[in-house]
């Protein structure tokens, strides 16, 4: 399940590159069917956690 902050994230990208705003209910479906093409072809990979700045340890 997607946290709130990656929900965001990824409306803003998919406004980003399609040029089209998402409700919250749409970008969630969207991101599940993602998800589970990434685990179809790659197996059930665990994701970093994408929540942690980069320079947090």
């Amino acid at each position: 399940m997607l946290t709130k902050r990656s929900l965001q994230k990824f409306k803003t990208l998919y406004e980003k590159y399609f040029g089209e705003k998402l409700t919250d209910e749409e970008a969630r479906r969207k991101a599940d069917y993602l998800v589970n093409i990434y685990r179809a072809v790659y197996g059930s990979v665990e994701f970093p956690n994408s929540d942690k700045k980069v320079d947090e340890k």
